[in-house]
């Protein structure tokens, strides 16, 4: 039912699969993701209320809420969510990766630095995570810091576009623009369908001098 769109079908079913189930985290997870298409968050917010106070130490509803607080961009609401998630469970990853994304949406990028770095000692998503802490280092406009971490994201995994993007969009705040253009035209290479790559990519060709090469990757973005 939620692969054809059905999402108010498909919540009903989930309902029952969490009847019977309590603990299918899959389905709690789904609860909410139902619940945002339909635009109703807040009934995902009384729900995981509600199976808190039937289940308080149990660590994925807390991660579920927090999720929807941020969906609803209350972002202190979903700190607090996500810190109880990893005081149940120390090594809840995902906890603390969207403990430090609420972070980094307050601007409290030192913070979510720290918090980012946490994630290292208990998961191999390195790559993910060192973008991560290069965007926060970007926004707060470390460049240096920001090119070392998108690189070290790239070394991890050099398929990872966005880390290709960042250091691309990195190097032309630097005033390096010309060096940029290889590091957009990767990540547009890899994600060729990525109309804000092509855009990004468009913006960089016309600012360095080549306007017909711009003009094409315009064209990109609007096919």
């Amino acid at each position: 039912y939620e692969n054809i769109g059905k999402h108010k079908t498909a919540l009903k079913y989930i309902k029952l699969a969490i009847e019977e189930n309590p603990d299918n985290t899959e389905a709690l997870y789904e609860f909410g993701y139902c619940c945002d298409c339909l635009g109703q968050l807040e009934e995902a917010v009384r729900f995981y209320k509600k199976f808190i106070e039937e289940k308080p130490y149990s660590s994925h509803p807390w991660f579920n809420l927090g999720f929807t607080y941020s969906r609803q961009e209350e972002y202190e609401k979903a700190i607090d969510s996500y810190d109880y998630a990893i005081l149940i469970q120390e090594n809840f990853i995902s906890a603390y990766i969207n403990k430090a994304n609420a972070l980094a949406q307050l601007k409290r990028y030192d913070n979510a630095i720290e918090i980012y770095k946490q994630c290292l000692k208990y998961d191999s998503l390195d790559a993910e995570v060192y973008y991560y802490i290069g965007e926060c280092y970007e926004k707060a406009e470390n460049f240096a810091k920001a090119l070392v971490h998108y690189n070290k994201a790239i070394k991890f995994d050099p398929e990872f576009a966005d880390a290709w993007l960042g250091t691309g969009i990195v190097l032309d705040c630097l005033v390096r623009t010309l060096e940029a253009i290889p590091f957009i035209k990767k990540a547009v290479t890899l994600e060729n369908d990525n109309p804000d790559y092509w855009y990004v990519y468009a913006e960089i060709l016309q600012k360095s001098g080549f306007i017909d090469e711009s003009m094409d990757a315009f064209e990109k973005v609007i096919e």
